[in-house]
């Protein structure tokens, strides 16, 4: 049975949804870190800094990490697949590719 081509609604959901996940480990590593900003300056100050907030900020470190891994793994799986990262990019905006691994059956 032959694959049904993408609509366009659909290629520009995955392209966006593409790009996002490839800017999750920054934009939450810029969070971890802008949170360990304030709470290294309160500790500075002698202000209590409260176990929750460095609880959180280990969490957001964290989470960066095994997203970052994650996006890694996937491009991993790209490139085994024999397809280059910036032409499955210009692929992917055109709407001749496929969904990246583990979002194609994603609403």
């Amino acid at each position: 049975m032959a694959e049904q081509p993408m609509t366009d609604a659909e290629r520009e959901l995955l392209e966006q949804r593409w790009a996002a996940r490839v800017n999750v480990p920054s934009e939450v590593m810029h969070a971890a870190r802008t949170a360990r900003w304030a709470v290294d300056h309160a500790v500075y100050a002698r202000l209590d800094a409260p176990a929750v907030v460095v609880r959180a900020v280990e969490a957001l470190e964290g989470w960066a990490i095994a997203v970052q891994q994650r996006v890694a793994a996937e491009r991993e799986e790209l490139e085994r697949r024999g397809v280059e990262i910036a032409r499955f990019q210009r692929d992917l905006e055109r709407g001749t590719l496929s969904p990246p691994p583990d979002q194609g059956s994603q609403p």
